[in-house]
């Protein structure tokens, strides 16, 4: 996913790019890529450096947060970053605060852009941290861990299994 800028030219490049899965090392036991990634845009010159807007597409395998199991999913998400010429600044004096566009720029050398990292950070920046199967998924049981979406137990689970919740339990029953 490496793009010369010279080779951008003024009215910009369109680019249509299909990545294989293991570029991106997206491989851990809980989310692994699925499917090779599929990348589309357009990368303009604007003054010192280069904008990249496009999408992305491809497919995860995750562990539901609930009940363990895996499922599959499809990422598709809005690209956006703007590289600048990597410049190096070994003056304390010379440092910037960031601002809120910074937050989407990527630094290139060498007249080579590399659109791997930041394809990289959106497809896991958009995994959810509470991964769910399905929004009803009833997860498993906590005494004897069954998988409650496949089968129910004839466990007895107590609403109030907190000792420490006794008070708040006293006190809803008051206002019944």
């Amino acid at each position: 996913m490496k793009f010369k800028v010279d080779e951008i030219y003024d009215e910009g490049l369109d680019f249509e790019v299909f990545e294989t899965k293991q570029c991106f090392d997206i491989d851990s036991p809980d989310c692994s890529l699925t499917e090779d990634v599929k990348v589309q845009g357009k990368l303009d010159k604007t003054g010192f450096g280069i904008r990249c807007q496009g999408w992305l597409e491809t497919s995860l395998s995750a562990s539901c947060s609930r009940c363990l199991g895996d499922f599959g999913f499809t990422v598709k998400s809005r690209l956006r970053v703007h590289f600048m010429p990597k410049v190096e600044v070994d003056d304390p004096e010379n440092e910037i605060e960031l601002s809120e566009l910074d937050i989407e720029q990527e630094f290139y050398e060498e007249g080579q852009i590399d659109l791997s990292t930041p394809v990289r950070d959106l497809i896991l920046l958009s995994v959810p941290q509470i991964r769910l199967c399905d929004k009803g998924c009833a997860g498993l049981c906590p005494q004897c861990g069954i998988n409650l979406n496949e089968k129910k137990c004839g466990c007895k689970i107590d609403e109030l299994s907190d000792p420490r919740l006794a008070v708040l339990q006293k006190l809803k029953d008051k206002f019944k």
